[in-house]
């Protein structure tokens, strides 16, 4: 005999076999064992979760010599026929290759006849949702009035593109994802029974790469097995499937948490020699910072995180290096740097870009150590409470300071007027140009953090052109499209109430005139000498209802 692949050898052959799906198989032998099985049935879902092969388990059950029957004997002669695919009663039609209006009137002739041994004829289309328009129309009186002999299973990866009247007339069940860990336990089974070497770890990356499909599982660890000589290891599982390996991912983490952009770019560089997509890196790390995430607010570890306990117990001393805030950060940052990762056509410049940005997030603070680095700047304690007489004055000032902050408005927030509508010139734009950015950033943040990168160098007529660096280069190319540059417009009709068009161009040196910049005031990095601290603390103690203590290790000088 031949071998047998594992996906066909070890492929489920009574209801309780198959993975993942209770709700599917409890409601067919319900269904068997109250003689309410459906004339017709709708399985959908992914590829590679069971819904072919619960097909051929419930035709089984129906055509037994002991069925109807919940559990087939897999012994009698329907069964073994149906087994291997050659019963005369049951009608595996594939969808993608039969779907025109001839093969579905010849199946439409065919129904009158009844089974050769069984029960029941019983149709299995596969990816139904290939038929030609025409095709479902012809099998629409069929399906709704089959003779009594006749059953019909649909399966399809693609319900959506089934007709509605064809789905009236199924009774439609949703096949699942199966879980990694799920996944993880069979194979483990499978790789016992077949004598496999194999690691844990790596059969834990093949439940994961292989997306909630069983199948796929299979197929992966019968090409593994192949391909080894010795014991299966996680880099063996990555190298043949070009997964990115943990090493790579936690390299990176570790230079982000050392602020070490070179050595980010070091391991980029890597990658893209050894030929990884860089967009399945990217979201290996998304996933790995969202596992360091987990581990830092729940203790729940095992059902949330498909890893091994060393895997893990790594993932717990990473998160000791990254706040909430931080993890968060990062997740988004790499969210956003996919799509632009996806259009550009060096794919390694934006995640270039973004690990560079990444080493740099000494920025991001939570509100308890923006508290201590005002404490820093006191010279003893900032007590918060309330019921003293200085506690009084200071809430009185505070709201009165409120007030007249209120009424008096900011400078980047000056509404448009008609002086820019008549002088258009640069110079009538520039103090406004902040709150076109800010307009900008409440769509689609990352067009604005690129604009921020360019100044205002010339206003001709009705064209607005904005410079960039030469090493902003890529933030020009991606302002350059066409819906990120109607955007900008867009904002400074809202924000100027002025219809200009953009154009966008380099310029030899850097941006270093904050006062024509793109980004406008407050763009640049904030550094707060202990003169300019002083209003600052003076406002915590306000808002916080606080007092300063005197001591001797430090002394404020009015």
């Amino acid at each position: 005999m031949g071998y047998i692949a594992l996906a066909r050898k070890y492929r489920p052959q009574i209801f309780d076999e198959v993975i993942g799906q209770p709700h599917i198989t409890t409601t067919l032998k319900n269904a068997i064992s109250k003689d309410r099985v459906s004339h017709a049935y709708l399985f959908a879902g992914p590829r590679g979760v069971g819904k072919t092969t619960t097909a051929r388990i419930l035709a089984k059950a129906l055509n037994c010599e002991k069925g109807p029957t919940l559990e087939p004997c897999n012994s009698c002669p329907a069964c073994k026929e149906i087994t291997k695919g050659t019963s005369l009663d049951i009608l595996e039609i594939d969808g993608a290759s039969n779907r025109g209006i001839d093969e579905i009137r010849n199946l439409r002739d065919n129904v009158k006849f009844s089974p050769t041994s069984g029960k029941f004829k019983i149709y299995i289309i596969d990816e139904v949702h290939m038929l030609t328009q025409e095709a479902f129309n012809a099998l629409l009186k069929t399906l709704e009035e089959p003779p009594v002999h006749v059953k019909f299973i649909f399966a399809t990866t693609q319900p959506h593109k089934v007709p509605s009247t064809i789905l009236s007339r199924c009774q439609r069940f949703d096949f699942r994802r199966i879980s990694a860990k799920f996944i993880f336990e069979t194979l483990k089974k499978i790789a016992e029974k077949e004598k496999f070497d194999v690691n844990d770890e790596a059969l834990a990356l093949i439940a994961k790469y292989s997306d909630g499909s069983m199948r796929d599982a299979e197929v992966v660890l019968d090409q593994i097995a192949s391909f080894s000589k010795g014991r299966i290891e996680p880099g063996t599982v990555s190298d043949i499937l070009g997964i990115v390996d943990e090493e790579i991912l936690f390299g990176l983490s570790d230079c982000i948490k050392k602020k070490d952009a070179l050595g980010a770019l070091r391991i980029i560089e890597r990658i893209v020699n050894e030929g990884k997509d860089v967009v399945q890196v990217i979201l290996g790390l998304i996933e790995h910072f969202r596992n360091i995430s987990v581990v830092k607010i729940s203790k729940d570890l095992n059902s949330l995180i498909a890893a091994s306990p060393e895997k893990i117990k790594r993932y717990e001393t990473e998160a000791n290096f990254f706040s909430v805030e931080q993890i968060l950060y990062v997740i988004y940052t790499l969210s956003n740097t996919i799509d632009m990762t996806r259009k550009s056509s060096l794919s390694r410049v934006p995640f270039e870009a973004a690990m560079i940005k990444l080493t740099r997030l000494g920025s991001i603070v939570s509100l308890a150590d923006i508290v201590e680095k005002v404490k820093e700047f006191g010279v003893g304690s900032l007590e918060l409470g309330a019921g003293s007489e200085k506690t009084e004055e200071r809430r009185e000032k505070a709201a009165n300071k409120i007030e007249v902050e209120d009424t008096v408005p900011h400078e980047t927030e000056k509404a448009p007027d008609a002086t820019i509508e008549k002088s258009k010139d640069l110079e009538g734009i520039l103090p406004y140009w902040p709150k076109v950015v800010e307009g900008i950033s409440k769509k689609k943040i990352s067009v604005a953090s690129y604009l921020r990168e360019g100044r205002l160098v010339d206003l001709e007529k009705d064209l607005l052109s904005i410079g960039f660096p030469k090493e902003s280069k890529f933030h020009k190319e991606v302002l350059e499209s066409p819906e990120n540059r109607k955007l900008i417009e867009d904002s400074i009709k809202e924000n100027l109430n002025l219809d200009l068009r953009v154009k966008l161009v380099l310029t030899e040196t850097a941006n270093a005139d904050s006062g024509s910049s793109g980004a406008g005031p407050g763009s640049e990095e904030l550094t707060v000498s202990q003169e300019e601290a002083e209003p600052i603390i003076d406002s915590a103690i306000e808002i916080f209802e606080g007092e300063v203590k005197e001591n001797n290790a430090r002394r404020r000088t009015r």
